[in-house]
């Protein structure tokens, strides 16, 4: 085992040997925009609350008011007022590295959530390691249903080398794509990038017309981070994604260097925006919404959660985040975006039956099917979509993306043994939004890989 691992894991067994009691309900935080306020929701859901029931508390970053957010939370108030004998407390933080500091201290001191999302892969090594990790087997073979209804291409980042079980239940799944605004295309007589080149040639002559070609909130790190893995699927492939967790690609060598190369020459040429470094996501999606910047990659959430029911709508197209290397025009960055997992952490066995039966709900065909009448977009589970379900142009050209993927990885750090590379990988990209050369970005990501494989 390696020493940060090492590190965490003893903290873990130590938190697991020494508290005596099960976690109960915490005090509830939510965001309006970007600031993150705690607000006490039990007494807006004591009624649904009776004596004797099992309380868990369920942690995810689904505290805006979008409708995808929005419909997660209300459902969960009616999961509340059935009569099963089971209370769920929500903890909804927006901010993802607020909300990513608090569930760490919660399983370094013990008091974890009894439910909770994360991203999979080695990000929840530490967690597997010490044995704090529910292994969803046994309830999924029991209820195939249940297990048949996900696609089998949705649990790679639920299983673990060297474990057997699953860890994880999918819940939410994306693909970063290309939006542009039809409008300033059409007045600067652009063509939709079709490949990198391409769309470098859209930046100079935007910029060359007063336009940002991006406005990127870069204060929230996963922005650099998500483009940074476009740049690397999108001229390596996914064999590159694979290759570099497995270090036959080095984050110094050169098809690396020549990734961050890139984002360096587009931070000074002034392609991803002004202040991008005091801008965050939110910010980034309004402005685009504004028409202050002609382009905006994100993932395919983007649709449902900003654009559906706006009359800014119709004045967007998508088209797939355009290749590097033609060889990799069908490789994607994508995949599980959100995995529910359960913590056994001082958890009794009350509290984890309650919480699988709430997992069921929540990631039911049923669920989906509902969610999608307000936040159409691309499931990890198979459902019949109800008549209702509103037009979707915007999700038409996705899926036709989607249908031409010949394979996709999600966050490339996702598949290192060493769980802090996200981190570390998205604050040295971020440098380079500060100045940072392309060999200091470098250096930095090979500190945290020479000290992790001493």
């Amino acid at each position: 085992m390696k020493k940060m691992r090492k590190m965490v894991a003893i903290l873990l067994t130590g938190a697991m040997a020494l508290s005596l009691t099960a976690c109960g309900g915490s005090e509830t935080e939510s965001t309006g925009g970007t600031e993150a306020a705690a607000v006490d929701t039990e007494a807006d859901d004591s009624s649904a609350r009776k004596s004797g029931d099992i309380e868990i508390s369920v942690s995810t970053r689904y505290a805006s008011d979008n409708p995808d957010e929005s419909y997660y939370r209300e459902m969960v108030e009616k999961f509340n007022e059935m009569d099963n004998g089971i209370h769920v407390t929500m903890d909804n933080i927006s901010t993802e590295s607020d909300y990513l500091d608090k569930l760490r201290t919660s399983f370094a001191n013990g008091d974890t959530p009894n439910v909770f999302i994360e991203y999979g892969g080695s990000r929840c090594y530490d967690y597997l390691e010490s044995d704090a990790l529910l292994d969803f087997s046994s309830y999924l073979n029991e209820d195939q249903e249940w297990y048949d209804s996900f696609y089998d291409s949705m649990w790679g980042q639920s299983v673990y080398d060297g474990y057997d079980g699953i860890y994880g239940i999918p819940f939410k799944t994306y693909m970063v794509v290309l939006y542009y605004n039809k409008d300033i295309f059409a007045e600067q007589g652009l063509t939709p990038p079709a490949t990198f080149d391409e769309l470098l040639d859209c930046c100079a002559k935007l910029k060359e017309a007063g336009i940002n070609p991006f406005q990127v909130g870069e204060k929230d790190v996963y922005r650099f981070g998500h483009f940074n893995n476009c740049l690397v699927v999108k001229s390596l492939g996914v064999d590159g994604v694979d290759k570099l967790a497995s270090r036959e690609i080095a984050y110094d060598g050169d098809e690396m260097m020549k990734t961050y190369q890139i984002m360096a020459d587009m931070v000074e040429k002034g392609y991803f925006g002004e202040n991008i470094l005091d801008m965050d996501a939110t910010t980034e999606n309004a402005a685009f919404e504004d028409g202050k910047a002609a382009m905006h990659y994100d993932g395919t959430w983007y649709i449902a959660n900003n654009l559906m029911g706006t009359d800014f709508y119709d004045h967007v197209g998508v088209v797939n985040f355009p290749a590097i290397n033609a060889e990799c025009e069908n490789y994607n960055q994508g995949g599980n975006s959100d995995i529910w997992f359960a913590s056994k952490l001082n958890k009794s066995d009350e509290e984890i039956e309650a919480s699988v039966e709430f997992l069921k709900y929540i990631t039911s065909t049923e669920y989906f099917a509902e969610n999608n009448e307000v936040a159409s977009a691309i499931y990890p589970a198979k459902f019949t979509p109800t008549v209702d379900t509103p037009e979707n142009p915007l999700l038409d050209e996705v899926n036709k993306i989607v249908a031409a993927t010949t394979d996709m990885r999600t966050d490339i750090q996702n598949y290192d043994a060493d769980s802090s590379m996200l981190d570390t990988v998205r604050n040295a990209l971020q440098g380079l939004a500060m100045g940072n050369s392309p060999e200091e970005c470098a250096k930095q990501i090979m500190e945290e890989v020479n000290s992790f494989e001493q």
